[in-house]
């Protein structure tokens, strides 16, 4: 199943500091949604661990990521690969970093191949949540990096992030912090 996801989000910092947020697994891997734990293994590699799954199917997973492209402070770009008992997750992450006249802008996006018997047994589900958990992400981002620019809010979803509604009560999750 491929899952595509992409979105934006503006922040106070200057680029510089956005692009050495992002790169900085020991800033940037934290907030990720149900982070579990951070191994490094070189500059631009390493591996977090994380809780995933849906609600009534959960387990952790180890997911390899390797810093593939950069050019500071104007994107980066990632290879990640996870495999979880249920599954196996391939994919790419792109950061790109655009200076406003006051802070940041991040255009995010996330191509990814999910297969295995997570993706066949959650497949209506699994784009609203993995949108759920990207929209978490973006704003635990934003925060970390100073807010919005001028205080007010900026996070922008993108179009199938926009359509995505929350599965919380519906499955009796617990929401990502």
């Amino acid at each position: 199943m491929n899952v595509n996801l992409n979105g934006q989000f503006e922040a106070a910092a200057e680029p510089e500091a956005v692009y050495d947020f992002i790169t900085d697994p020991d800033k940037f891997a934290p907030i990720l949604p149900y982070f579990k734990g951070l191994t490094k293994t070189s500059e631009t590699e390493f591996t977090v661990t994380l809780e995933v799954g849906v609600p009534q199917i959960r387990g952790k997973s180890d997911v390899q990521t390797k810093r593939i492209g950069a050019e500071r402070p104007k994107f980066v770009k990632y290879q990640l690969s996870g495999r979880h008992a249920l599954g196996i997750m391939d994919a790419k992450m792109t950061f790109e970093i655009e200076p406003l006249g006051v802070g940041s802008r991040v255009d995010w996006t996330v191509e990814a191949i999910v297969s295995g018997k997570l993706a066949s047994l959650a497949q209506g589900i699994l784009i609203p949540l993995a949108n759920r958990q990207i929209k978490s992400l973006a704003q635990a981002a934003q925060d970390a990096l100073g807010g919005p620019p001028g205080g007010a809010a900026a996070v922008q979803p993108g179009l199938v992030a926009r359509g995505a509604a929350s599965f919380k009560d519906f499955f009796g999750g617990k929401t990502a912090k």
